[in-house]
């Protein structure tokens, strides 16, 4: 489990080096520390939340429930949501399409541009709108 746990660690926090590496021209060893350092700033309030912190309950969750609701029934798909208007309305689904086409035939261009416009968009939102209502306990799912 260690090992799992290692390197999936490491996978994750690869982007964040190689960003910082890039954006702040900081060498890798820097980048890496850097980001040990915030993974473990950040990391540290859910492991105090079940200890010292539990009496801190941000919306009636505790510390770990909390960045749980906010990642997955937010986070997600507001980003989701995000790239869905990006793709379709900002760079224009040609440049998805034409990726597609490198590999062989894309049969479904037209299906294709109605999901990522208006069919995902308004489901996102509805996804969205129901897991916040049903974290906070308005609704039941």
């Amino acid at each position: 489990m260690l090992f799992a746990a290692l390197t999936s660690a490491i996978s994750l926090m690869e982007t964040t080096v190689a960003t910082f590496c890039e954006h702040f021209h900081l060498t890798r060893r820097k980048s890496a520390v850097i980001t040990a350092i915030l993974a473990v700033v950040i990391g540290v309030p859910s492991s105090l939340g079940f200890g010292l912190w539990s009496g801190f309950k941000p919306l009636g969750f505790s510390i770990l429930d909390f960045f749980d609701f906010l990642t997955n029934s937010v986070l997600m798909p507001l980003v989701a949501l995000a790239t869905c208007i990006f793709v379709g309305w900002v760079i224009g689904t040609r440049v998805v399409e034409d990726e597609v086409k490198l590999g062989g035939q894309f049969r479904r261009e037209a299906m294709f541009r109605v999901m990522i416009r208006w069919i995902a968009p308004i489901l996102l939102i509805a996804i969205l709108i129901s897991s916040v209502l049903n974290s906070l306990g308005v609704i039941q799912l």
